[in-house]
């Protein structure tokens, strides 16, 4: 399926219960191929490859999107990134470390030797990539989802998030990041207070204005993310009303053994939160 797609694939999994954007559809598997195909026509003609810290989705699209223009692409990852890269079928380069720090100057180091580094956790310019598609998915939902009040997504860099509450919450939409629990992680996650880089990170001056609820309960430990914004959908007074942004979840279980691709009508409903979010509306 094309990334210049003029239809958001959404599906309602369960009657009664909230709608899912499958991003997975997407050619490299995410919905993050819609903002990077935007974000790469920024980058250097005379680039040398593209490099990136990143452990998931951001990795997967700058691998299908180096591979068309003929360039490599190195993630760089921490273990548990690599090997979920490994499993998702990424073909580029992934250099592992162990800090945060040490990813940072790794990337330098390409950078000035040519690569392009599209900095995802301080770069501001991914909200308005992101924008860009979120006023083709608002069309949609006006015209065929009008019961849909509620987005949530999950949390990463905070592009998605803050480009659809730049998009929708202006029109009296509720939009809703949904971060990793303490402990334990999900691929492309990331818990906010424990995980920022202070005043230029990219979601620093929307933290004020987007609520950000924490996903699974002490007693679901190791969900995926499609489970964890399912259940999250569940918890809101009407879950028919909501809109999960899944940016990697496909429809069926056709990528055996990756635990966030079960359909979520397979699930229990209401499973307990760490912490009660703020109410999604």
């Amino acid at each position: 399926m094309n990334a210049t797609l003029t239809r958001f694939p959404l599906t309602r999994p369960e009657e009664n219960g909230p709608a899912v954007l499958w991003g997975g559809m997407y050619e490299s598997g995410s919905l993050k191929h819609l903002t990077y195909e935007l974000c790469l026509n920024a980058a250097p003609r005379d680039a040398r490859g593209f490099v990136e810290i990143s452990g998931s989705s951001t990795a997967l699209a700058l691998d299908l999107l180096g591979r068309r223009r003929r360039l490599p692409t190195v993630a760089v990852a921490d273990a548990s990134g690599r090997d979920h890269l490994t499993r998702r079928g990424f073909r580029g380069r992934v250099h592992t470390i162990t800090s945060i720090g040490e990813a940072h100057e790794v990337c330098l180091e390409y950078e000035r030797a040519g690569w392009y580094w599209p900095r995802q956790f301080t770069n501001p310019a991914l909200v308005g990539y992101v924008e860009r598609w979120a006023w083709r998915l608002l069309r949609q939902l006006r015209a065929d989802w009008p019961g849909i009040r509620h987005l949530v997504c999950g949390f990463g860099t905070g592009a998605t998030v803050a480009g659809l509450h730049r998009v929708f919450a202006p029109l009296g939409y509720a939009v809703v990041g949904l971060q990793a629990r303490r402990g334990d992680p999900v691929p492309g996650w990331r818990n906010y207070a424990l995980q920022n880089v202070g005043e230029q990170d990219l979601f620093h001056r929307y933290q004020a204005d987007i609520p950000l609820a924490t996903a699974a309960g002490a007693d679901a430990p190791g969900r995926g993310a499609l489970q964890s914004l399912v259940a999250f959908a569940h918890t809101h007074t009407h879950p028919e009303q909501v809109l999960v942004i899944s940016h990697d979840g496909r429809p069926r279980g056709d990528l055996a053994g990756r635990s966030d691709d079960r359909p979520p009508w397979v699930r229990p409903r209401s499973p307990a939160l760490t912490d009660r979010p703020r109410p999604l509306g």
